[in-house]
C-alpha cells in the first residue's frame, strides 16, 4: 500500500498525492513503478553480466523476466515521479550519512517460489547492503520487514520448472566474483519499455 509511505508527510502533500492518485488511477493502470533507485556494479561488470543473460537467453528461446535489464541492486521504488520528488531531499540527506564500501557477489542463488535466479553477495557484503536497504526505508518512514530484505542482482525472473533447471545447469561451472565500490545511488526512470534513463546520481558521504 503506497499510501502508507505518506505517513510522515504534511497533510497538504498527502492530500495532493491522494488527489493525483484518484484522478489518474495510477495505482491501477500502471503496474510498473516509474522510478527505480538502484546500485550498479562497474561498467565492465555490467557488460559481463549482460553476456551471462544472453547466454541464458540463448538456452531459453522464448525468453524470461529481466533478460534485457542492466544488472543492479534494487534499493527503492516509487510509483510516480512526483512521489519521488517529495522524498528526494530526504534520500539525499540519508546518503550523506553513508560510507562507501566495497561489496562482493560470489555465488548463484535462487528464489524458487518466485522463479528468480540471482547473484548473491558474500556475508559481509550482505550485511552492508541489507542494512542500507532497511535503514533507508526506516529513515523515510516506509513500512519494511527486516526478514524480507535480501540484497541481490537478478539474472532471470519467471524461471519456473524446467527454466530454472536450465539456469542452474547453465551457470553451475561458472564461478562469479564481482567486487565493486558502492558509493552512490542511481535514480532511474521508466520510459515505457525499460529503465533506460538515469535522472540523478546521489553520492554517499557528500
Amino acid at each position: 500500500n503506497m499510501q502508507s509511505h505518506w505517513v510522515g508527510l504534511p497533510a497538504f502533500y498527502r492530500n495532493l498525492l491522494l488527489s493525483l492518485a484518484q484522478k489518474t488511477n495510477a495505482y491501477m493502470k500502471n503496474p510498473v513503478d516509474e522510478i527505480s533507485i538502484v546500485l550498479f556494479p562497474t561498467p565492465e561488470q555490467l557488460n559481463l553480466i549482460k553476456t551471462y543473460k544472453q547466454l541464458l537467453k540463448n538456452r531459453i528461446p522464448k525468453g524470461y523476466g529481466c533478460a534485457n535489464s542492466a544488472a543492479h541492486i534494487s534499493i527503492l521504488q516509487f510509483k510516480t515521479h512526483l512521489e519521488f520528488i517529495l522524498y528526494a531531499n530526504q534520500i539525499r540527506e540519508f546518503c550523506k550519512t553513508l560510507t562507501p564500501q566495497d561489496v562482493t557477489f560470489d555465488s548463484w542463488e535462487k528464489f524458487e517460489y518466485a522463479g528468480a535466479f540471482y547473484l548473491a553477495p558474500d556475508a559481509s557484503s550482505k550485511i552492508y547492503l541489507d542494512c542500507l536497504i532497511f535503514n533507508i526505508n526506516i529513515y523515510l518512514r516506509f513500512p519494511i520487514d527486516k526478514k524480507q530484505v535480501n540484497a541481490h542482482m537478478s539474472i532471470g525472473r519467471k524461471l519456473f520448472g524446467e527454466k530454472m533447471k536450465i539456469a542452474e545447469e547453465t551457470f553451475k561451472e561458472i564461478k562469479p566474483n564481482f567486487t565493486f565500490n558502492c558509493d552512490a545511488l542511481c535514480v532511474r526512470k521508466f520510459d515505457g519499455r525499460q529503465y533506460s534513463k538515469i535522472i540523478e546520481k546521489i553520492d554517499f558521504g557528500k
